[in-house]
């Protein structure tokens, strides 16, 4: 049997913190949940959900052609994000490319710091969800 790693020693000890508090994972693993929830199943087939989802994928495909991007990164992380790449798969493939290891938060701010941007362009009167 393999020797455990300080990591996973470290989150034996947490794990077992947690557990004993009372809290319940709901994630299998860190790809899946133990139990799908038919709540959002129901929201992603919805004629409304279906539509929003289409217009901005339309607006993000026509951002990625006109915006001048200030950095080769957020292009290249909004090319993905366009293609409808998880956060997540955006990472490995920027790391397995070599071109920079860049943290899923620092891929989710610029998706986020753009689709503003994108949503501000081309949705008339459009202001941030707190303002």
């Amino acid at each position: 049997m393999a020797k455990k790693t300080d990591y996973q020693k470290e989150r034996a000890i947490w794990y077992a913190k947690l557990k004993e508090d009372g809290f319940e994972d709901i994630e299998q693993d860190e790809d899946n949940l133990k139990v799908w929830s038919s709540y959002f199943s129901r929201k992603a087939q919805s004629r409304e959900f279906m539509e929003s989802k289409t217009t901005y994928y339309y607006l993000a495909t026509k951002f990625l052609d006109e915006y001048e991007f200030e950095t080769p990164l957020d292009k290249s992380i909004w090319t993905y994000h366009e293609a409808a790449v998880s956060v997540r798969d955006i990472a490995k493939i920027l790391a397995k490319a070599k071109i920079v290891d860049v943290s899923y938060v620092t891929i989710w701010k610029t998706i986020e710091r753009l689709s503003f941007i994108m949503k501000k362009l081309y949705l008339a009167g459009y202001t941030e969800p707190n303002e």
